[in-house]
């Protein structure tokens, strides 16, 4: 199988852009105030604030205590007999986590 040739003409604007490319990089380099080569500069990262335990809603009761209504929509029925951590079912004021969206909430 012949590859098809390529006119030099079309090679050209690619070339042109690598090279562009190679004086805009080595710009920024010198502005870095005599960055190396290779190395990054990070800004450090501030760890996200815990939520304090009372800002988490509270579930609905229902009339089987072993299950609770979710205050997330779509307010699903969840299953609180049995906690899949520890075992042992749920307690007044865990934190348990709705599985249709990921939103923790407080058992009442």
């Amino acid at each position: 199988m012949i590859s098809p040739r390529i006119p030099l003409w079309r090679c050209i604007p690619a070339g042109l852009a690598a090279a562009s490319l190679l004086t805009v990089c080595s710009c920024s380099e010198d502005q870095n105030q005599g960055a190396s080569i290779g190395t990054v500069q990070k800004k450090p990262v501030q760890p996200n604030p815990k939520p304090r335990p009372d800002s988490y809603k509270k579930g609905y009761k229902t009339e089987n205590p072993q299950q609770i209504i979710s205050p997330y929509p779509p307010h699903n029925l969840i299953d609180i007999s049995r906690n899949p951590k520890t075992g042992e079912p749920f307690k007044k004021g865990d934190f348990a986590k709705d599985p249709s969206n990921g939103q923790i909430f407080r058992i009442p």
